[in-house]
């Protein structure tokens, strides 16, 4: 029996390489480096953007997010940012992309999807209320946050190197040394 398991497993994992590899035939450079990138975000872009993103993250409905629900976020977040090698927003009803300061885009690690975790549980009651659930002005709060801290100018609008500072920390990159 666990020489069938084992041939299993390897089969899988042979299979999911082969798949793997076939989809990167013909890959091309995707939307974050084209016309769909984001040239600019305003705070107001951003805070509309947090809005729409607070809702759908909100999946029993109850106007707030449990810390079980902005971990989840945060981490499905952070792993398709990662796999893509961009975040995406959505501005003025059109999905946009800034890409990510790292050169070689791929899936997290368990350790990184622990840290990660960690790291959003510790945010969420940083900005969560007494009642201890996140109600849609903390999070916008914190998503603010996260804009005035990658706008270096403070003129409200992110450009260039602060958008990707911006999508570094939507992603939950670690900070570069």
């Amino acid at each position: 029996m666990p020489a069938a398991i084992i041939t299993n497993t390897a089969a899988a994992a042979a299979a999911a390489v082969f798949v793997a590899a076939a989809s990167l035939v013909g890959v091309k450079t995707g939307p974050a480096y084209e016309d769909g990138a984001v040239k600019a975000l305003s705070q107001a872009d951003a805070a509309t953007y947090a809005e729409t993103v607070f809702q759908r993250a909100d999946r029993d409905g109850d106007a707030a997010l449990g810390v079980d629900e902005f971990a989840a976020l945060t981490v499905v977040t952070a792993e398709l940012a990662h796999l893509n090698g961009f975040i995406s927003v959505e501005k003025e009803g059109a999905v946009e992309t800034i890409a990510l300061p790292i050169s070689a885009p791929g899936a997290l690690g368990d350790a990184e999807q622990t840290r990660i975790d960690a790291v959003a549980r510790h945010t969420f009651y940083a900005f969560a209320g007494e009642d201890g659930t996140m109600q849609q002005g903390e999070f916008l709060g914190l998503q603010d946050a996260i804009f005035a801290s990658s706008d270096l100018n403070a003129n409200g609008a992110l450009t260039r190197t602060e958008l990707s500072l911006f999508a570094q920390r939507q992603a939950y990159l670690r900070p570069r040394a």
